[in-house]
């Protein structure tokens, strides 16, 4: 089909329009309903031509909104993990510091452990506190905790300094003063 044909193509499309709409007015004098319900079609093909050039131009102008928000999506997700990948990395670094952290402290438990046990057996030594029966803790009423947390007193050497408690009560019935006899 060379350039003449096409052009005489698009002439005879118009003018079977045109002439199809020279039919329509001979029509319209012979049958009116006809004629009508014809150019209402016509109309009616129109409306709906439109509808649907302006339903694919909205549609072409949401794809290009929704292009361009997910472009702006995938960088803030770039963005978002490469955020939560450094959060992660921070957060195990953080509880293998922690993890340190709890060695040390039950290493400086068990070294303040050992430096309480080395200091009893210093003043056991040195003759601070009597070794009552080869243990230094055994201290009848009074507990471990209760012994360190109280300041030390030196025995006073006028005081009765006797290893076993008068009358035979126990250490806890005696009164902090007569405990600390004993010491």
């Amino acid at each position: 089909m060379d350039e003449g044909d096409s052009s005489t193509a698009t002439s005879s499309d118009y003018a079977k329009k045109a002439m199809a709409a020279e039919k329509l007015a001979e029509l319209s004098l012979i049958d009116p309903k006809r004629a009508k319900r014809i150019l209402a079609n016509r109309q009616s093909a129109a409306r709906s031509k439109e509808r649907k050039i302006r339903y694919t131009s909205e549609l072409e102008r949401k794809v290009q909104t929704l292009q361009t928000e997910a472009t702006t999506l995938s960088a803030q997700l770039t963005l978002l993990q490469r955020d939560t990948t450094g959060l992660t990395n921070e957060n195990r670094e953080l509880k293998l510091r922690l993890q340190a952290m709890e060695q040390q402290a039950h290493l400086r438990d068990a070294l303040n452990d050992a430096l309480r046990e080395e200091v009893q057996r210093l003043k056991i030594a040195t003759g601070q506190i009597p070794n009552i029966n080869g243990n230094a803790f055994n201290r009848g009423g009074l507990q471990h905790s209760q012994f360190f947390s109280r300041p030390q007193q030196l025995p006073n050497p006028n005081a009765h300094q006797s290893q076993t408690p008068p009358n035979g009560q126990s250490f806890s019935n005696l009164s902090l003063n007569d405990s600390m006899d004993y010491m």
